[in-house]
């Protein structure tokens, strides 16, 4: 996907390249290869990793591509290494331009009906052409279908995060989370997902440790007016309850956030793809910086090998 205004890519879905192998294992080919181009409007960017909100618009262009090789593909087993890189360039403010270089190393098996994988992933973030974050990540996952109308996806991942500015560093931490979604498969292209992850940031400052709770649903529906056309929706839930007292507070930090995302995706040909988004985020936190709601339009187009 191509990066988000709102810059939570950087602590949630920076990690891109990890739902690569899923789709080599669809194809005999071992090389896989995306590129995606296109253009955002957001109207308050924001940089959730250090809770910076600028209150100010800006539109975007956007660049993304990724290529991943499968070593190995036999016997219901796939080693599979990957890249990714993701760009960001905004026209007034360029203090928010972001950039990161993604690298990971996926093996994957079927054990009686049920897909197991583990990861190792690394992002390296810049931000305004400046170091700005390093992140480690650790992931294991399994798929399963039940009967023919249920799929369930679960797992953990462990990820560590090491900011590059001397202002930055007591943010340095990790987190351990742990996650499951059920989709149901209701045929002809529709589908209704829900999922909920629990979360656990550890930092160096005491006052930015949480637990996370974070809740979501979607569905996917055919356009049939439009031949392999794609209506998605999203509405997700995220709910943070700090463990230690904010010193600038007086109290324990409490952040809760609904957002909602909608889009199409429109096949042109067999290997290019349009895509417009439109997604809608508000606020609510005692940090009254962090009390905002936010509007996001995006169109891209994306290439498939």
């Amino acid at each position: 996907m191509l990066p988000k205004t709102t810059l939570t890519i950087l602590m949630t879905t920076a990690i891109t390249i990890g739902g690569i192998s899923n789709a080599i294992a669809e194809e005999d080919n071992p090389l896989y290869l995306t590129l995606e181009v296109g253009a955002e409007y957001d109207d308050n960017i924001t940089v959730d990793a250090v809770d910076i909100t600028s209150q100010k618009g800006d539109s975007a262009a956007l660049f993304d591509g990724s290529i991943a090789y499968d070593f190995v593909n036999e016997n219901d087993t796939s080693f599979e290494l990957g890249y990714g890189f993701s760009q960001s360039l905004y026209f007034d403010l360029s203090e928010f331009d972001l950039q990161i270089h993604s690298a990971s190393l996926t093996a994957s098996s079927e054990i009686n009906d049920v897909d197991f994988s583990i990861a190792y992933l690394y992002n390296n973030i810049s931000l305004g052409s400046e170091s700005f974050l390093e992140m480690h990540s650790f992931q294991t996952s399994f798929t399963t279908l039940v009967g023919t109308k249920f799929l369930i996806i679960g797992g953990y991942e462990y990820q560590e995060q090491k900011f590059q500015q001397p202002l930055l560093l007591r943010r340095d931490g990790n987190r351990h989370s742990v996650n499951l979604k059920n989709y149901f498969l209701l045929g002809n292209g529709r589908t209704i997902n829900v999922g909920y992850k629990l979360s656990r940031h550890n930092t160096l400052a005491a006052e930015l440790v949480y637990w996370g709770h974070t809740f979501d649903i979607g569905f996917k529906l055919p356009v049939p007016v439009i031949d392999g056309a794609k209506f998605k929706t999203r509405y997700r839930y995220l709910q943070k309850n700090y463990s230690n007292i904010d010193p600038t507070l007086g109290e324990k930090r409490r952040d809760k956030r609904h957002a909602f995302r909608a889009g199409f995706e429109v096949p042109v040909t067999t290997q290019f793809t349009a895509s417009l988004q439109y997604e809608y985020t508000d606020s609510k936190s005692n940090l009254i910086d962090l009390n905002y709601d936010n509007h996001l339009i995006s169109f891209s187009v994306g290439w498939e090998l």
